[in-house]
């Protein structure tokens, strides 16, 4: 008995580990573009607006595609999509590399967004048929360090390939890694994969008409619409600075290339943290919104100090805040994708709300790149900071309308 315990333990904790590395690497065929956007617009002579595009093209696919995912994942064979999707990103990859014109290299993002788009809610809902409640909190920990993890990857080797001026090997670095991940995903797949027996559908349609009811009483539907808020809200935020940074520090402070893109990496080192600081959070406040209006709160002192900071001259100061603001919005992302369908597994077909909610994400994500580089061409990055700080404002105004809400029921 403790001998089966133990090799189902280890299968847990390989399993999660899996996942995390397939998610972690497909950031590096997700984000090589945004990483090297300086290089990109250089290279071919275009605007922040047009370079933006590009990103756009990519979000909205993945955006899309996320919902569908979501609706659709309980039907599909996990194994064979993660399989093929990661194949596709790597070919996708291959041809932005080797692309020697630009009109083309947004229809391969499209592509390498919807392809892409698959894994997240495959994946959420994997973890939740497989794993008993006591590991939820082991895979809530280790999926919410997948963003913050893949971007670090992805901006330290876009860094170096940058130094050495080519910055195109970061494109043949994913297309040939994902490939392997791939490969090592389909044959390790049915060793570690043993789905929970399922209760009988009498039983499922009880426990998910209970859980409905349930959510009704509690008021967490009304939380989802929420939430979706906050999830494009943060996904605006989050990915905005994440594309934009090494413009802004290289046009704001005069950095080379190379510098910009490796300070840019020390904003996914802190956004590791964010996960932690959500999690952490959580043991106090419970209430997944509220947990959202305080990490929102705290990001938009750090937006004004950094409004305030940028004349001065003064680049420690700006890095620092914008290090924290990205810890922060890791942290609501965190919420919003890993804890929120994990927890409410019981309630909600996770995979489902994971593809949803994560698809709103990057609607969010999809009008951070197009839009604010539009908006800086238009009216400086002055004006982008102020429109972020704008949007955290909003998102603390719903909070307060949904604690409104709760009280008034609970009265």
């Amino acid at each position: 008995m403790l001998k089966t315990k133990g090799k189902k333990s280890v299968k847990t904790v390989l399993l999660i580990a899996l996942c995390w590395a397939i998610y972690t690497c497909s950031y590096l065929g997700k984000l090589g573009y945004n990483a090297n956007i300086a290089q990109i617009e250089s290279a071919y002579a275009i605007s922040h607006s047009v370079a933006g595009m590009v990103s756009t093209f990519f979000f909205f696919a993945y955006g899309i595609g996320q919902v569908f995912s979501g609706i659709f994942c309980k039907k599909y064979n996990i194994r064979m999509v993660v399989f093929g999707s990661l194949l596709v990103s790597a070919l996708m990859n291959l041809l932005v590399g080797i692309s020697d014109k630009f009109t083309f290299i947004k229809y391969f993002w499209l592509i390498n967004g919807a392809a892409l788009s698959v894994l997240w809610p495959s994946l959420i809902r994997l973890l939740s048929e497989t794993l008993d409640t006591k590991d939820i909190g082991r895979a809530v920990v280790a999926m919410g360090t997948t963003v913050a993890t893949g971007t670090l990857f992805v901006y330290g080797f876009s860094a170096l390939f940058v130094a050495f001026d080519m910055y195109q090997f970061m494109f043949y670095f994913a297309a040939a890694l994902l490939p392997f991940i791939a490969i090592v995903w389909f044959f390790a797949y049915p060793k570690l994969v043993t789905i929970k027996a399922i209760e009988s559908e009498k039983e499922k349609g009880q426990v998910r008409g209970e859980a409905s009811k349930n959510l009704q009483m509690q008021g967490l539907w009304i939380a989802i619409v929420i939430l979706v808020f906050f999830a494009i809200i943060d996904n605006l935020i989050k990915d905005g600075l994440t594309t934009w940074i090494p413009i802004i520090l290289q046009e704001q402070y005069e950095l080379p290339d190379f510098m910009s893109i490796l300070l840019t990496m020390l904003l996914p080192i802190l956004a590791i943290l964010g996960t932690s600081v959500a999690v952490m959070l959580h043991k106090k406040i419970k209430d997944f919104v509220m947990l959202c209006a305080v990490l929102f709160f705290v990001s938009a002192l750090c937006i004004v100090a950094v409004i305030l900071c940028m004349p001065t001259g003064w680049i420690a100061v700006t890095i620092g805040n914008f290090g924290v603001v990205s810890c922060l919005m890791a942290g609501v992302n965190n919420v919003i994708t890993s804890m929120v369908p994990l927890y409410w597994k019981e309630k909600i077909n996770s995979g489902m709300i994971a593809g949803i909610l994560n698809g709103f994400c990057y609607l969010g994500s999809t009008l951070s790149a197009y839009g604010l580089g539009l908006i800086a061409d238009m009216g400086g990055w002055n004006l982008v900071f102020w429109l972020l700080f704008g949007l955290c404002v909003v998102a603390i105004i719903l909070s307060v309308f949904y604690l409104a809400l709760r009280l008034k029921k609970h009265k």
